[in-house]
């Protein structure tokens, strides 16, 4: 089995695609970060009807994809433990989700 993609592109096959938006949970996902600059996991989780464990499954498909990009949080120097990651959108893919979610 071959690693995934570093993003998924034009030249992609077309089930890689299909694959990656075709369940409810990654087309929330997509939807909710393509409103918002970036969001932790637990903020996506607000408008998700699925557990935590599975919202991070599916990101971390998202992720390896390229549809997605994590970077680790920043700590507020208060909080103890380690600040939650941030995942969005690259524009050219925040553009795509925002025009097939709301057509012209």
């Amino acid at each position: 089995m071959s690693p995934p993609p570093a993003a998924v592109s034009a030249t992609a096959p077309q089930a890689h695609w299909i694959n990656v938006v075709a369940d409810p949970v990654r087309l929330q996902i997509l939807r909710t970060l393509s409103d918002v600059a970036d969001a932790t996991a637990s903020e996506l989780a607000r408008n998700s009807p699925a557990s935590h464990q599975t919202l991070r499954r599916h990101l971390e498909a998202l992720e390896a994809f390229g549809v997605i990009q994590a970077r680790p949080g920043v700590s507020d120097g208060e909080t103890s433990g380690r600040p939650a990651a941030r995942f969005s959108l690259s524009p050219a893919v925040r553009e795509s989700v925002r025009s097939a979610f709301n057509p012209h």
